[in-house]
């Protein structure tokens, strides 16, 4: 999976899914984000298994691919990047994604 975003739009499509991510569960991937590209556009989603919010934004996609990513993590890192374009690309050998933003690598 590889694309680019806004820093903006990703960051409030993460605020209006993370109403759903579940706070303390058994099930570790319910405190996750399912980041998937669809239809040239990035959807984000994630469920307590009581509600499950799915919100779609604007993406420049070069690869399709699903991830799914700890909200709070995912959130906090976003937060801290300023107002420019997002790329995020995840590696398919090694599982772990890059977050690039203007000067910041994460």
């Amino acid at each position: 999976m590889k694309l680019s975003c806004l820093q903006e739009n990703l960051k409030r499509g993460l605020a209006i899914v993370g109403h759903a991510v579940a706070g303390k569960s058994t099930l570790p991937v319910l405190s996750n984000i399912l980041l998937a590209t669809d239809d040239g556009r990035l959807k984000l989603a994630a469920t307590n298994l009581e509600i499950g919010i799915t919100c779609w934004i604007g993406a420049k996609i070069e690869e399709d691919g699903a991830v799914t990513i700890p909200a709070k993590l995912l959130s906090d890192v976003v937060g801290g990047l300023p107002n420019d374009k997002i790329s995020l690309q995840l590696d398919p050998r090694t599982p772990t994604v890059a977050i690039k933003c203007a000067r910041y690598d994460s």
